[in-house]
């Protein structure tokens, strides 16, 4: 029997204290009130995705699950207190509950934190879920118990990334010209693995699998770079307050910076926050610096269901993103029907068609400064 070298033996060992689990069935899906609005192709995706891994889970259970905000943006951002919190994801998990969905799946990494921050309140302050009964019985006259499981989307991901990757992808993180694996920048949300490094998140604040984890099972090599774990600069009190906002800028420059001589071909997120402002940020240092990046950032479904093989406009929404993803596509070999790149749902035009005759495919990664013009 082969010896195993002591280093692996040393990280198995350690990714043990790690690993989380992720159940196989009975998700109520919460969706993201930021994700949807830029980047709507990801959250649309994640019930075929479900529904192609053969899951049991909902979104809709009737008039009162329209709101499934978990107030996290208000909460972290000093506008509620934590009661309020703390009584918007009981009443969420009261509908869970009644609907005999036992583990609540978000869509969005502060309303991961959110959810994992109020479960260990109610476990650890004496009387805070007396309390929170009686206001909550107040407020709609419902009842709840803390859920068996919170799971991030991407955690579902990855605990099934061996079976899309295998069964039910086309396409592959390589180079269609010269066969070599795509280089992948993986970008976790800190409200996923630094709030609760040892026991929520799929590797820790270290050891993070739950994105690098998709880019090697799903062909590409992963990329490791000084400032790998360093914030995209988001915050709350950073990009929604002007002053602050050079803060979120320099955070994505420092990031772009430390992984430009590595050469990334994508990154990867699991964060609404995050796929904004890394991409969204690339157009804004290109306007103060001059210095072009262009990185495509994808989130985790949008990567899935380019390699699923759905359309980049109809399905992913690649549109919508500001760094073209166009580039990512030629490399892989996924075909795509440019006269889209310009239209919305229900082949609306997204832009007034003055702006539109201007774009050209050629000037695509100046899409963002068309539109400024």
């Amino acid at each position: 029997m082969p010896t195993v070298p002591y280093n692996t033996r040393a990280r198995e060992k350690i990714w043990t204290r790690y690993i989380k689990e992720v159940p196989e069935e009975r998700f109520l899906f919460l969706p993201s009130c930021v994700l949807g609005v830029g980047y709507p192709g990801t959250e649309t995706m994640i019930p075929g995705i479900f529904d192609l891994l053969g899951l049991d889970w909902n979104w809709n259970l009737g008039p009162e699950s329209v709101c499934t905000c978990c107030s996290g943006i208000a909460y972290h951002g000093d506008v509620a207190p934590i009661e309020s919190t703390l009584l918007t994801t009981a009443r969420l998990w009261s509908l869970a509950q009644e609907a005999g969905y036992d583990a609540i799946a978000v869509a969005c990494v502060t309303s991961f934190g959110v959810h994992c921050e109020c479960f260990d309140l109610y476990r650890e302050e004496p009387g805070l879920k007396k309390k929170m009964d009686r206001l909550l019985m107040e407020a709609c006259g419902r009842k709840f118990e803390l859920p068996r499981h919170i799971v991030h989307v991407s955690d579902v991901i990855y605990q099934h990334r061996m079976k899309l990757g295998g069964e039910f992808m086309v396409h592959r993180l390589t180079d269609k010209a010269t066969g070599q694996s795509l280089r992948g920048v993986d970008h976790v949300g800190c409200h996923y693995h630094k709030l609760f490094p040892l026991e929520r998140s799929l590797g820790g604040a270290e050891y993070c699998e739950v994105l690098s984890g998709l880019v090697k099972a799903w062909g590409g090599e992963e990329v490791d770079y000084p400032e790998r774990r360093h914030c995209c600069g988001m915050g709350f009190r950073q990009c929604m307050i002007t002053p602050n906002r050079s803060v979120t800028t320099a955070c994505v420059n420092k990031k772009l910076e430390s992984m430009e001589p590595f050469g990334p071909d994508f990154m990867v997120t699991n964060c609404p926050g995050c796929q904004v402002y890394l991409d969204k940020e690339q157009w804004a240092i290109r306007e103060l610096t001059g210095k072009e990046y262009f990185v495509p950032v994808l989130t985790y479904m949008e990567l899935a269901g380019l390699l699923l093989g759905w359309d980049p406009y109809d399905v992913v929404g690649i549109q919508f993103h500001t760094v073209p993803v166009e580039p990512l596509l030629d490399k892989i070999g996924i075909p795509y029907d440019e006269s889209k790149a310009w239209l919305g749902k229900d082949g609306q035009p997204l832009f007034c068609a003055d702006e539109i005759r201007r774009a050209t495919p050629a000037a695509g990664k100046a899409r963002e400064g068309q539109l400024l013009e």
